[in-house]
């Protein structure tokens, strides 16, 4: 079924707008002007916002196809997929940062994110969402702290993308093969509405995979894969009150590489295929069975009454991820390390989040105030059959050294101004607080549960301020010129915090417990312009440059060299800094049916 066109989007918001101008004015319903508005609607819209900021819509994420977030965000400048052509290996990078607590995820309004080593971060079939907005650089005040790359405002879809205004119900199925892996891809969505506010859909999708053919006619040895995403929708709108409740699964297994960001297999040796008994067999060794899932459950609910002074938000919102991976049984008996994990694996991570904010208009000020809270619990352990029977590993069963469980508290508080100085120049100020408790959990293992080498698990605590500013200048009613500044905070993770080197170790055995947060001064300045009729008399123009310097001050490093020799020192460090720069540019042209869009970044 066709979806919704555009024009209906742009006809609401200049309703809204022209009731805001009524409700300043003290003007009664009967005395409200009519205002016509005439315009073009294009098929493929522009979807340039502003210098440093991209989105894409309903009919361009349809139209991508992609098979994970970061293929689909990839399109975006300065955003690029760091990953490996197996699925469950994407990760994100956006101006050089692409570690899961440098970027801010969120998906119907909650956070979502996965770390572990050489794995995927961001799990969702792109087939679930209707639109994706990205603030490149750490410019935004509602994302989560340290988000220095930027952040993502996802958006999953709901029974409106699907209706027509005549329409109440409905369902849809899609059916799709790739021959590059033999992939079946099938889905189907059911959705409806009422006439008392209420809409819902549901949606469900599988892809089945077998291992990838290169263009050498070799096969890309275990990236096949079954992956299932289901999307439950449920919106209710009232005059003032728009209610949504939105669940999503994602589930994927196969057999894969235990360090799953890489490319070929390793080479199997002579000795390999006498120990298993076959080269198959050896190279059967190297594998794992994996199996990630991921649910987000999200309540928001917005209440926006006909006044100046009341649009509230609240988000309630809870996701878990779980990773379990096992080696195969031909492996027990062989010597595992402590590095390597061990034979049987598990990482989970657990997210409570709540958000509330309210939006004021007094006079020429737009006035954001708000707050954050979220609770993010790791759990992780593994079983490595090398130590079954060495008390100092707890038998075999112990967090890993370099993997610590823990729990992270962030409670946040900010306030934003917006000042409409005249028509054309707006100044945005901004200020944010942040406090951060982090928990780490004793290690069942000796070997990394020994105060007396330094191994504190106790709580730390970071806090600070971040302060952030933008200039917008409308220089004609088709050229626009930014410049923002921000001046962000980053605690160290548990990862950073509690990682500790067995009590025998000759160098950095204990916590790094002295190490204090990062901070990032970030500077952009952009140029974006839209016109009309530049070389016919229907087509359409957007431009934008943006130049941006990210300057990192304390960032948290391992210890290396002769920083690395003292015992009981921290595995990581503050070092004094780094700094990143470059510019992104895009071009994009519409003429009737056609259309074409170009970018490029350096950093």
């Amino acid at each position: 079924m066709p979806y919704p066109p555009l024009r209906f989007a742009i006809l609401a918001a200049f309703a809204v707008s022209a009731h805001t101008v009524s409700a300043n004015t003290n003007h009664s319903p009967d005395s409200i002007e009519t205002i016509k508005i005439q315009g073009e609607q294009l098929n493929h819209p522009i979807t340039l916002i502003a210098p440093g900021e991209s989105a894409l819509e309903l009919d361009d994420i349809q139209r991508e196809q992609a098979h994970n977030i970061g293929e689909l965000v990839m399109k975006m400048p300065g955003v690029s997929l760091d990953a490996g052509a197996r699925p469950g290996s994407e990760r994100i990078n956006v101006w050089g940062f692409s570690h899961p607590s440098a970027l801010s995820v969120r998906v119907d309004g909650a956070p979502v994110g996965f770390q572990q080593y050489r794995y995927g971060s961001f799990f969702l079939d792109p087939q679930l969402l209707r639109s994706v907005r990205v603030v490149r650089g750490d410019h935004n005040v509602r994302a989560s702290v340290g988000a220095f790359g930027g952040s993502f405002i996802m958006e999953t879809k709901k029974a409106a993308d699907f209706l027509d205004a005549d329409e109440a119900i409905g369902t849809t199925a899609q059916v799709g093969f790739n021959s590059v892996n033999q992939q079946w891809k099938r889905s189907i969505t059911t959705f409806g509405e009422s006439d008392s506010g209420w809409s819902i859909l549901l949606h469900g999708s599988r892809r089945d995979a077998d291992d990838i053919e290169l263009g050498n006619g070799e096969t890309f040895n275990f990236s096949g894969y079954a992956q299932h995403s289901l999307l439950g929708k449920i919106n209710y709108q009232s005059d003032a009150h728009n209610l949504m409740f939105s669940h999503t699964r994602y589930d994927d297994q196969g057999r894969k590489p235990w360090a799953n960001r890489r490319g070929a297999m390793p080479s199997i040796s002579d000795y390999k295929i006498k120990k298993y008994g076959s080269y198959e067999a050896a190279l059967f060794a190297t594998s794992v069975d994996n199996h990630y899932r991921e649910y987000t459950s999200t309540l928001n609910y917005h209440y926006q009454p006909f006044n100046n002074y009341i649009d509230t938000n609240v988000v309630i919102a809870h996701s878990q991820n779980h990773r379990y991976w096992e080696r195969p049984n031909s492996t027990y008996q062989s010597y595992i390390t402590s590095g390597q994990y061990g034979h049987q694996v598990w990482l989970s991570y657990e997210r409570w989040f709540a958000e509330l904010t309210n939006t004021s208009h007094v006079g020429d000020h737009e006035v954001m105030i708000g707050a954050q809270y979220q609770d993010q619990n790791r759990n992780s352990h593994v079983y490595n059959h090398t130590y079954r029977k060495k008390l100092a590993k707890n038998y075999g069963y112990y967090t890993p050294n370099f993997e610590p469980s823990g729990e992270q508290k962030t409670q946040s508080v900010f306030v934003q101004d917006r000042y409409f100085i005249t028509p054309d120049l707006e100044l945005t100020a901004s200020l944010r607080y942040n406090h951060i408790r982090s928990q780490g959990v004793p290690n069942p293992a000796p070997d990394y549960n020994d105060p007396s080498v330094g191994h504190d698990y106790s709580a730390i605590t970071h806090q600070g301020w971040d302060p952030r500013i933008s200039l917008t200048y409308d220089v004609s009613s088709s050229t626009q010129i930014k410049a923002a500044y921000a001046y962000g905070l980053k605690a160290p993770t548990i990862d950073e915090l509690y990682t500790v080197q067995y009590a025998r170790a000759s160098k950095r055995a204990s916590s790094s417990r002295d190490l204090s947060v990062t901070r990032v001064n970030a500077y952009l300045l952009g140029l974006s312009d839209k016109r009309q009729h530049v070389l016919t008399d229907s087509d359409h123009l957007a431009t934008e440059v943006t130049l941006f310097w990210n300057d990192i001050i304390r960032d948290v490093a391992q210890r290396r060299g002769i920083n690395a020799t003292k015992q009981k020192e921290g595995y990581y460090t503050n070092l004094d800094g780094f700094y990143t720069y470059g510019f992104d540019a895009q071009v994009q042209y519409r003429l009737n049916d056609w259309f074409a869009d170009a970018s490029v970044s350096y950093g």
